[in-house]
């Protein structure tokens, strides 16, 4: 008696299948290079030919080549033989590209595939069998990069594609008091009351004219961008022309569509009198920001070229 490749039943040694589960369990001859594989293996595990195939097209031994230059454009990935139950998984979504490699032999062979930067999107299954290995290197432009320097986005991109309106979701739909005209919600200048944004700017006098500090703004937009620059639903065009739609000066004294935001930390910027519960108090301002953020951010929005997703 022995136990199933499969479900580990015990079942007889003469058996070529499992009765319990079908599992084949008998060992796989590779037809390429003629190694005995593990009954369940989907790729060979010293050319990398399939076995699942009838195709009887032969995967060159990458022998005959063990060293590639890494391509001067685009994102390159790499990966080597894995112990992981994604390994399979990996070389077969590997393989679907036109790009890919297989270079060196046996478990000494590296796995590569190439693809533009606009194209970063069809990596995204075979990233998903990748997640947690040591064994994998991302290049881009043929310089070796840190992982998630390239792929930092992955994660903020699944909970995209998990949302209830995928398309809205990085102008802050799931957050019903904070709109985001930027088109990606990690740029963490989120267009709602006592937000920075509405705080980076400068006093031009004392009375009231307030001058945004539009480099200041595209600092912190980079800034914050920076780890998701790859990101396929980031639209850096559409950030540029909100940033020019975005006033050059205000003031809150003369224009009933704005109001001064109050600084509760410190007694530093523009000392203002207000009526407050039918008094007059004095307080500090250290920014201006608009007192209707939806009509604010609706006529931002008539501004732009961009056509934004129906519904933001």
């Amino acid at each position: 008696m022995k136990s199933c490749y499969g479900c580990e039943e015990q079942i007889n040694e003469s058996y070529k299948f499992c009765p319990h589960c079908g599992v084949r369990q008998t060992k796989l001859i590779c037809q390429n290079c003629n190694y005995s594989n593990e009954a369940n293996s989907k790729f060979c595990q010293e050319c990398g030919n399939s076995l699942t195939t009838k195709s009887k097209k032969k995967i060159p031994l990458a022998a005959e080549q063990t060293e590639m230059p890494i391509p001067s454009t685009g994102i390159t990935v790499e990966f080597n033989f894995s112990t992981s139950q994604t390994f399979d998984f990996a070389v077969e979504e590997a393989s679907k590209f036109a790009s890919y490699r297989m270079i060196g032999e046996g478990k000494k062979a590296v796995y590569r595939v190439n693809v533009p930067d606009t194209s970063i999107e069809e990596l995204m299954p075979l990233l998903e069998n990748l997640k947690g290995w040591r064994n994998r290197r991302v290049y881009h432009n043929g310089e070796k990069m840190k992982w998630d320097t390239i792929f930092g986005y992955q994660w903020c991109y699944e909970q995209r594609s998990a949302s209830f309106r995928p398309n809205l979701y990085c102008f802050g739909y799931d957050n019903d008091y904070s709109y985001n005209l930027w088109g990606c919600i990690q740029s963490r200048l989120e267009f709602r009351e006592n937000s920075d944004l509405f705080t980076y700017g400068k006093w031009l006098n004392t009375k009231g004219d307030w001058e945004f500090d539009k480099k200041r703004i595209l600092h912190e937009l980079q800034k914050n961008l920076f780890p998701f620059r790859f990101c396929p639903a980031l639209n850096l065009g559409l950030t540029r022309e909100v940033l020019e739609a975005f006033p050059e000066k205000v003031n809150p004294h003369q224009d009933k569509d704005w109001k001064f935001v109050e600084n509760w930390r410190s007694q530093d910027g523009l000392k203002i009198t207000q009526s407050k519960y039918g008094f007059p108090q004095e307080m500090y301002a250290n920014g201006a920001q608009p007192a209707s953020m939806k009509k604010f951010v609706m006529g931002i929005s008539k501004k732009i070229k961009h056509k934004l997703p129906e519904g933001v």
